[in-house]
């Protein structure tokens, strides 16, 4: 049986660590009451995952409770019933779940423009600076040289989205480029041809 919320499966199906993530999702995302989103309260919340038996009604509430104890989620009495919130730290959480769900579009055809992503981001920004570098990483790019990335395909709003979630955009520039040295090397490994 599928539960109410498109893309979020039931109590049972989830592996260690992936309910949390629904379920900071489902709280982030809010419940419509007429036409104003409001914060769940927590029976909302676990029949959203529509358990099957008390075992999986407390692992729904171990989760919300596992988030509570990381500050990522409050949760408050009114009038008889507990209302969860997420809290900043939690939207942060979300948010840097998004930077790294983001992918780039399958392109079919090769315009034979490279796009170069250079960097040059200050030791005080370490953790931003290889975070960013991951990123690149997973969106396909392959290293030119040290702090310089070469991807064959249009990808500017992603790269600056990313840059600007770390707070390094400043450090950074895309630059589109015709031709380059080396260039065979990079259609092979593009697999261009």
């Amino acid at each position: 049986m599928k539960t109410k919320f498109k893309g979020i499966r039931t109590a049972a199906e989830y592996r260690r660590g992936e309910l949390t993530k629904d379920v900071l999702r489902l709280i982030g995302a809010g419940v419509l009451v007429g036409t104003v989103v409001v914060a769940p309260n927590m029976a909302q919340l676990i029949d959203y995952f529509n358990p099957k038996g008390r075992a999986e009604r407390k692992r729904i509430w171990n989760a919300i409770k596992y988030l509570e104890g990381k500050g990522r989620v409050s949760c408050e009495e009114r009038e008889d019933t507990t209302f969860v919130k997420l809290t900043s730290q939690g939207r942060l959480k979300l948010d840097e779940d998004a930077i790294w769900e983001l992918t780039l579009p399958e392109r079919v055809r090769w315009d034979h423009k490279w796009r170069m992503v250079m960097f040059d981001v200050p030791m005080c920004h370490g953790h931003a600076r290889n975070a960013f570098r991951e990123k690149l990483q997973d969106f396909g790019f392959r290293l030119y040289q040290n702090s310089v990335f070469i991807y064959p395909h249009e990808c500017h709003e992603e790269v600056i989205a990313v840059a600007r979630w770390y707070g390094i955009d400043k450090h950074v520039r895309y630059v589109v480029a015709t031709e380059i040295h080396d260039m065979r090397r990079f259609v092979r490994e593009f697999d261009l041809l």
